[in-house]
């Protein structure tokens, strides 16, 4: 296994241009990364691979979407007091004629850069003895996966049951505590309702504990209740600033 580059080399004094200079025996580096290099808070928030290079610097979405850019890079330059306030993000995309689905516009790799950029400032805060990490500072959830995860313990054998069931528990326990929460592609699909009634259970903790969220979907706020329901349309709007992201599908292309 080919170990994670250490995100915090850009703010170490020790590390400098030397990636190397940094080991097991760094508390910050062990703290972000782990002792073997591949663990740690930037393993534990659950970023799939492909999007843990994802930082401000790197966004591609500044000449389709510059009114979005700007407003994230607002965001991320004050990322750790925004997210202490709880304000969240709802990242949508709005639909055109030649990306009908508003698909591959960038809200993933935004809400990922902004997970990315929070984790290693909080790391930074932390080893400075500003403000302590207690748990996990930041978690990203693929909302299929959530579901899917959820409907896998009412079906299959008993041991499939009891693993999901377990993962699942596993996964709304962090979700309801995480300081940043990032939800990925919600409303792809429709709910049962006893879904909507976990569903609502984690964002209404969220919202009354005054804790970040931010959303990624391809279905704007104001159509959000036809595929989930009003309840919880009702309180993501409120404990978000809406973005909308328009253009090109760039999966296509291999930007994103």
């Amino acid at each position: 296994m080919t170990k994670q580059q250490n995100v915090l080399q850009p703010f170490c004094k020790k590390c400098g241009d030397n990636p190397d200079a940094c080991d097991f025996t760094c508390y910050p580096r062990t703290l972000m990364h782990g002792m073997d290099g591949n663990g740690g808070i930037w393993r534990s928030t659950q970023v799939p691979k492909r999007y843990r290079s994802s930082f401000l610097s790197t966004l591609p979405i500044k000449d389709q979407n510059p009114e979005a850019y700007a407003f994230v890079k607002r965001y991320i330059d004050k990322v750790t007091s925004v997210v202490e306030n709880g304000i969240g993000l709802y990242l949508y995309s709005v639909p055109n004629k030649e990306n009908r689905k508003g698909t591959g516009t960038g809200k993933t790799t935004v809400a990922t850069a902004i997970l990315n950029e929070f984790v290693i400032r909080r790391v930074i805060e932390h080893t400075k003895g500003e403000r302590s990490i207690e748990d996990n500072p930041a978690l990203f959830v693929k909302a299929s996966e959530l579901q899917n995860t959820f409907n896998s313990q009412f079906r299959g054998t008993d041991e499939s049951r009891e693993q999901a069931a377990s993962k699942f528990n596993k996964y709304k326990k962090l979700m309801l505590t995480v300081e940043l929460l990032v939800i990925d592609d919600i409303a792809l699909r429709g709910t049962t309702e006893a879904y909507q009634d976990v569903f609502y259970e984690i964002i209404d903790k969220r919202y009354n504990e005054e804790l970040a969220t931010i959303f990624t979907s391809n279905t704007s706020l104001k159509n959000l209740a036809g595929v989930l329901n009003q309840q919880i349309a009702s309180r993501v709007e409120g404990m978000t600033e809406d973005i909308a992201f328009e253009g090109a599908d760039n999966r296509k292309g291999g930007i994103l």
